[in-house]
């Protein structure tokens, strides 16, 4: 062997012997989506079911309101927190194929979905894809590599911090908030308006779209409709869904806010044939025992709201 490479290796070997223990660590596992929940190479090998009936994309309000367990639907829930639009499509093309034909799709739609959030999350925010994207499908692949397999090389600093004192173990599916009074409902309500109008530069919520979110709105449009064009050529079923939100946020959301960013640009995606499921002010929905917070649902609600959806497409 060369005397170089050799020099290299030893050189190299505790470094590496580092790599593998920061990959131990909560704070680089508590990105790792479920990889059981993606049908790859290792799902095929353990499971005989194929056709699924119906699958829904969305980031994280959709996480924790989709819950098919006990339903008697094959199904999966493809939402992560976070996760674009242009990210849910991205899934979808690599694993439609395990759909029926006329197989459903949900599409997911919250009240600020209509806008682009391009360049509003960390760049770090991807890397979960690397466990369960083509690399082909992944912005930016080679530096998204780069920090899952060389965490220590790419983070020294924070890597050397963990390994002394690691974050407690989570996964991309939790969330423990529970609110217990109607004070503490009113209170996330207005800690979600406030992060969202933060991120979209928002200072009125009755006001028409700034011209910087009709910017977004157009990129976010043409997604919409590649994601049904998708579906639909491939005999898929495309469902737009709005999910419940608790009245506290519901509050907010004036019918001059529906109409500026919901049903506008729903009008504006043309696609009549497009089923729209509303939820989102529904009176089946609204008691606090559904809620986590005034987003998200919790496994009480997220059970009575995806069994009402499977009743509204017939599916039970």
């Amino acid at each position: 062997m060369n005397p170089i490479n050799i020099i290299k290796r030893v050189l190299l070997f505790p470094v590496n012997r580092l790599e593998a223990q920061v990959k131990k660590t909560n704070w680089y596992r508590n990105s790792i989506p479920n990889i059981e929940n993606y049908p790859g190479d290792k799902w095929y090998r353990d499971h005989l079911d194929r056709n699924y009936a119906v699958v829904n994309l969305g980031s994280s309000s959709a996480v924790f309101c989709f819950n098919y367990d006990g339903l008697g639907v094959n199904a999966f829930n493809w939402a992560l927190k976070p996760q674009s639009m242009e990210y849910s499509f991205k899934v979808l093309k690599q694993y439609f194929s395990i759909l029926r034909q006329k197989g459903i799709v949900l599409i997911p739609f919250s009240p600020f979905s209509g806008l682009s959030v391009t360049g509003k999350w960390a760049e770090s925010a991807n890397d979960k894809y690397f466990h369960i994207l083509d690399r082909t499908l992944i912005e930016n692949y080679p530096a998204v590599a780069k920090r899952r397999n060389t965490p220590f090389r790419s983070n020294p600093k924070a890597a050397i911090k963990r390994l002394l004192k690691d974050v407690p173990a989570i996964d991309m599916y939790s969330y423990n908030v529970q609110c217990k009074n109607e004070d503490e409902f009113i209170r996330s309500a207005k800690n979600w308006i406030t992060i969202w109008t933060k991120q979209f530069n928002i200072t009125d919520l009755n006001q028409p779209l700034s011209a910087e979110n009709i910017e977004g709105r157009k990129s976010r449009l043409q997604i919409v409709k590649d994601i049904i064009l998708f579906c639909q050529e491939r005999d898929l079923q495309p469902v737009i869904v709005l999910p419940p939100a608790h009245h506290t946020l519901n509050d907010y959301f004036s019918p001059q806010f529906v109409n500026n960013y919901i049903t506008s640009f729903i009008e504006e995606l043309n696609a009549p044939s497009v089923k729209v499921l509303d939820y989102l002010n529904h009176p089946s929905f609204t008691k606090d025992e559904y809620f986590r917070d005034a987003y998200f649902m919790n496994e009480i609600g997220a059970k009575a709201f995806t069994k009402q959806v499977l009743k509204d497409l017939k599916l039970i």
